[in-house]
């Protein structure tokens, strides 16, 4: 430890004391002064030099002064010459000993504290030559409560770094599990297995990293693991967000009830943190794509399984989908009305539809006009969107509402300003 007396602003010569080596305690003003009258007389007469040592040595101990700086003008010191500490070095005070090393009647710094000893009601510390720090955190003990491997009662030698573990289990080295790339981690069997599953499927070796989240009725995923190369994602957030993963059992989405779709969808929205729930529109892209091809357009019906999901889910245990479906309910509730709003304008563009249905094909119009009703409107969002019609029609009369090569419906888009396409075709990307 260095400490630094107030030094004399007129001194002829700085030094620093090292008093690292006396034995005697120099506490105070008081007695540095006395000390240092008796070290003094030993410099006289001798030529001083910035970065110059001089030693004194007596059976009790060392002190070792450093010259640090020295007046141009002074030839050598003398009786008048003033002198000025302006550091003294001593030995730390070891306020923390190290209980193992009081026991041999040695001295440490106790820098630790065993957490077996604290909960014992013991205040003992031990210092970093005595105290057992395994791998993995840093969590010391000493020798006396070394930890135990939870799997075997051996001497453990890491801590579990896995999601169950979290840093506070021990194991030996029997059952280490090191991480594939992180030399610093390592993992209990357990652990290591949920951490790094092996790809389900038959002969693939590979880490399955992505999981199926394929719910059942209690809201329990299925869990099954998947590498890269083998795993299925159903995009049914967005293609900017992270679909749900699906195993070789539950990819086969086209077999599900609508019902199905909505729960799967809501259930793994729930469990997500930060993920939005679907609009209605959105839902009914989903069933589109899962070939209910009817029901998504019918909003409004949509809705109301929503409705019967969450009386379902409020008869259940509270759960993260009971919480989603309540919050995005209110936003539901605003996009039917809007989507309503829009059926009403479609309906006009129909009508305008039929008419012209009417006034260029002679020979089927009446027939086709009073067949043809709406399926849905999207009105136009520049510059992205032109807008879309699309409309049901008598399968008899499919082919006379396209027209050779597309022309009858190529004409009506062209009129109308608008594209008109047969509901239940492919749609182009929006």
């Amino acid at each position: 430890m260095t400490t630094a007396p107030t030094a004399a602003p007129d001194s002829q010569v700085d030094v620093v004391l090292d008093l690292r080596h006396w034995p005697t305690p120099t506490d105070g003003q008081e007695a540095l002064v006395g000390l240092w009258q008796q070290l003094e007389p030993a410099l006289h007469a001798k030529p001083l030099a910035a970065g110059s040592t001089h030693v004194w040595e007596s059976e009790s101990g060392r002190i070792t002064v450093e010259i640090m700086r020295v007046d141009a003008r002074l030839e050598r010191a003398n009786a008048d010459t003033h002198f000025a500490i302006a550091a003294v070095r001593q030995r730390s005070a070891l306020v923390y000993r190290c209980a193992v090393c009081e026991r041999g009647n040695r001295s440490g710094y106790g820098s630790f504290r065993c957490r077996g000893c604290a909960d014992a009601g013991r205040p003992d510390r031990i210092c970093v030559d005595h105290a057992v720090v395994l791998d993995g955190a840093l969590l010391p003990s000493c020798a006396d409560h070394r930890p135990s491997c939870r799997g075997c009662a051996r001497t453990a030698v890491f801590w579990c770094s896995g999601r169950d573990c979290r840093a506070t289990v021990a194991w030996c080295a029997e059952h280490r599990r090191r991480h594939p790339q992180d030399p610093d981690t390592d993992y209990c069997p357990d652990c290591y297995d949920h951490a790094f599953p092996v790809c389900e499927r038959p002969g693939c070796q590979a880490v399955g990293t992505a999981r199926c989240d394929w719910l059942d009725p209690a809201g329990h995923s299925c869990g099954r693991s998947a590498c890269t190369r083998h795993a299925h994602r159903w995009q049914v957030f967005g293609y900017e967000r992270v679909g749900i993963g699906l195993c070789r059992q539950h990819h086969q989405v086209h077999s599900l009830t609508a019902d199905e779709i909505l729960w799967q969808i809501c259930g793994t929205a729930g469990r997500r943190r930060g993920q939005r729930m679907p609009s209605l529109a959105a839902f009914g892209h989903n069933l589109r794509t899962a070939r209910h091809v009817e029901l998504a357009v019918d909003y409004r019906s949509i809705r109301a399984r929503l409705s019967s999901l969450h009386t379902r889910l409020s008869a259940m245990p509270p759960s993260p989908a009971l919480r989603a479906v309540e919050r995005a309910a209110p936003d539901w509730d605003r996009q039917l009305e809007d989507l309503m709003g829009t059926a009403q304008q479609g309906e006009v563009l129909v009508e305008r539809l039929r008419a012209l249905v009417r006034e260029l094909d002679h020979r089927f119009g009446a027939e086709l006009a009073a067949g043809l009703t709406l399926a849905e409107y999207k009105p136009p969002r520049p510059p992205e969107f032109g807008g879309g019609l699309w409309v049901r029609v008598p399968e008899h009369l499919i082919g006379k509402f396209i027209g050779p090569q597309g022309s009858r419906i190529k004409d009506y888009t062209a009129r109308l300003g608008l594209k008109v396409d047969l509901h239940g075709r492919r749609r182009t990307s929006r």
